[in-house]
């Protein structure tokens, strides 16, 4: 069973949270979205540090993804709105799991937020009228084909958490 079979079924749950409903409905406001995009960079962040380390970057050049968010966040908020967006709970407790995760670990969580990106991203990025500086990949085609040359079945587990994760996160929006 490929890792995609193995974590079809959380795939699925994500995709009908409150927050991907509205995303694909069209119905979604750029508050909400701004937030959801501030939750992002504190994991992302800290997902792309500890694949740094382990060195899985290397050979993904353009794959980080954290800046990005930033400056798709700052683009889509104004000044005085901008200090009122806060880390969830669970934003903040999955930032703490992903700091204790091993190399290993890891790679199921890049591999599920930034093959995301890559992919529905680009639906996103359709529906949604806001900046998506961080749903542009340079050359996607090879990030795509060198992450998945990282990738095996034994990350099925750590994948359906990263997406535990992404549905406790998303279910703040419901």
């Amino acid at each position: 069973m490929s890792l995609k079979e193995l974590t079809a079924a959380k795939h699925a749950e994500a995709e009908t949270t409150g927050l991907m409903k509205s995303v694909f409905a069209g119905t979604i406001k750029i508050d909400t979205w701004a937030d959801f995009t501030w939750q992002k960079i504190l994991f992302y962040g800290g997902i792309e540090r500890r694949a740094k380390v382990a060195g899985y970057l290397d050979d993904l050049p353009g794959i980080e993804r954290t800046q990005k968010l930033y400056n798709d966040f700052m683009g889509m908020t104004n000044p005085e709105e901008k200090g009122k967006h806060r880390y969830t709970i669970e934003t903040q407790d999955y930032y703490r799991y992903i700091s204790e995760c091993d190399d290993k670990q890891i790679l199921a969580h890049l591999y599920v937020w930034h093959m995301g990106d890559m992919f529905g991203g680009q639906m996103i990025k359709k529906l949604i009228s806001a900046p998506h500086s961080s749903l542009i990949f340079e050359d996607q085609k090879t990030l795509m084909t060198n992450l998945r040359a990282k990738l095996d079945d034994s990350l099925g587990d750590e994948a359906n958490v990263a997406f535990d994760w992404a549905i406790k996160i998303m279910r703040n929006y419901d």
